[in-house]
């Protein structure tokens, strides 16, 4: 009996358009608040304007980008009251899933942590800088992947990439990611010595870091 081969269909025009936008958001090449020009975009990529005006309605569902009638499509922006609500929203999520993961399989939790934690110090001493920062949110998003919670995760993903987009216009400022990286050291300490309430400290301290330094990203907006 031969076999069946699974053909792999591509990503249709909309979705790579969505992919690429989105990464430019969360990676910084965007500011806040940035007009983005679909006849410029179209060019970019080699596609007409149709899949990327459907990229940015995905967008605008994912809270990504605004779309203004009569003005056009804008990277989005965060009022302060919007970041003291966004790092709450987060502590509560990141909290929850992280006393899950520990009774769920606490020793997996730890694993995944710790791996995370030694690939940091490679990209640091490689002076890696984005990579960092994909390990970092990978950090995070450990507490997820092992709560064993959906509903929790569901919660996490709808503001995961506006959390990857402040991550990474905060970490650009000086000695940022030499305290990001000293908490997660602190973190892992904690935990494996069963001081979850320490480990949650330090966690609520890296979170609402955004609350703090709310006029850095003031900084980056282009509006």
């Amino acid at each position: 009996m031969a076999s069946t081969k699974i053909i792999e269909r591509p990503d249709s025009l909309s979705k790579s358009a969505e992919k690429h936008i989105r990464d430019s958001i969360t990676k910084g090449y965007f500011r806040l608040g940035e007009p983005l020009k679909e006849a410029k975009l179209s060019a970019e990529l080699g596609i007409s304007k149709t899949p990327i005006r459907e990229a940015f309605a995905a967008l605008k569902l994912q809270g990504l980008v605004k779309i203004l009638p009569q003005r056009g499509t804008f990277v989005f922006t965060l009022s302060e009251q919007d970041v003291i609500q966004l790092c709450r929203y987060r502590t509560i999520l990141e909290n929850s899933a992280l006393d899950l993961a520990l009774a769920k399989d606490p020793k997996a939790l730890m694993t995944t942590l710790k791996q995370v934690l030694a690939d940091m110090r490679v990209a640091r001493a490689a002076d890696d800088f984005q990579a960092y920062l994909e390990l970092d949110a990978a950090f995070h998003d450990a507490f997820f992947e092992h709560c064993g919670n959906s509903y929790l995760v569901e919660g996490y993903q709808k503001v995961a990439d506006i959390v990857r987009t402040m991550r990474t216009h905060l970490s650009k400022r000086p000695t940022r990611t030499d305290k990001s990286f000293d908490e997660h050291v602190r973190i892992i300490q904690f935990l494996d010595k069963g001081h979850v309430d320490a480990a949650k400290e330090v966690l609520e301290i890296q979170i609402t870091r955004g609350e703090r330094a709310y006029s850095d990203l003031a900084e980056v907006k282009d509006l």
